[in-house]
């Protein structure tokens, strides 16, 4: 092992941590049912449902929920 493996991974951890701290809903319209079962699946995980900056508010793929310290 090289000596900069350990940093390499440890970076890879890092990186990995970063990508789960939020999603996006996927696609489709932002009606009521829609929002309130994956508000339901996002709080089963711990986050909340927050509108992506810049989006409106018609599109599902304009909520994100957001996880851990990301909120």
């Amino acid at each position: 092992m090289t000596p900069l493996a350990p940093i390499a991974l440890a970076a890879a951890f890092v990186v990995g941590g970063c990508a789960q701290r939020s999603y996006g809903l996927g696609q489709g319209d932002a009606n009521y049912d829609a929002l309130a079962q994956a508000s339901k699946e996002c709080q089963a995980k711990g986050g909340e449902i927050r509108l992506r900056a810049g989006y409106d508010n018609h599109a599902l793929s304009s909520y994100e929920c957001l996880l851990g310290n990301a909120r």
